[in-house]
């Protein structure tokens, strides 16, 4: 006899993976600038010396979906800096390794956003705000700090709440619907949510091969 199970007072049964959400989450502004302490790559100056610092490591990282996500294939995200006086990270995105060189390409910040709590354990909270004009898109994760600098992190679903979504006519298969986050706290509220949900996957730092 089948099991029924209630996730997100939606029904699903035991045999079939948990519904797994991605929506695009959107500001019409950026929410985080250089007055925001946890936002990299920042500038340093000390002595002659000046540039850019990271806390979070620049290279090629890999994502690998969960095994109950069916929606994501795996992954590769080159993650690099853009100079030594305007500092910004460039984030670029591939099937394949190889395909990085030439990947599209958005500037963008690591953002550390707050703290959350998931099984009696604290997790960091960061998001990826990429985009500045017309306003910025983020991505979600999660990292445990019991790791000093981080090389793998949770990606945390993104389901958006009722009430934020925008959404123009359908028109064929172009979709028009994203999520938009008003301010820094909604953006930390709706990261605690996820972090309570199974997650959509991880991102692991990948060293260079030989």
């Amino acid at each position: 006899m089948a099991v029924a199970m209630l996730t997100l007072g939606k029904p699903c049964w035991a045999d079939e993976p948990p519904e797994m959400f991605a929506d695009m989450l959107h500001a019409d502004v950026p929410l985080y600038t250089f007055e925001w302490e946890n936002m990299w790559p920042r500038s340093f100056t000390s002595g002659d010396d000046f540039g850019c610092l990271s806390a979070i490591r620049f290279g090629d990282w890999q994502f690998t979906p969960a095994s109950d996500n069916p929606n994501e294939d795996a992954r590769w995200e080159r993650f690099s800096n853009y100079g030594v006086i305007h500092c910004a990270a460039i984030f670029r995105t591939a099937d394949d390794r190889k395909e990085l060189e030439n990947a599209e390409w958005r500037y963008g910040y690591f953002v550390k956003i707050g703290t959350g709590r998931r099984d009696e354990h604290i997790w960091d909270l960061w998001a990826i705000q990429s985009g500045t004009r017309p306003g910025s898109e983020y991505r979600l994760l999660a990292h445990d700090p019991e790791e000093t600098t981080p090389s793998a992190f949770r990606v945390l679903q993104q389901r958006c709440p009722t009430g934020w979504y925008r959404e123009g006519k359908r028109f064929d298969i172009w979709p028009t619907r994203y999520c938009v986050v008003h301010s820094r706290a909604d953006l930390l509220t709706l990261a605690r949510r996820m972090l309570a949900l199974p997650a959509r996957g991880t991102l692991t730092l990948v060293a260079k091969s030989d």
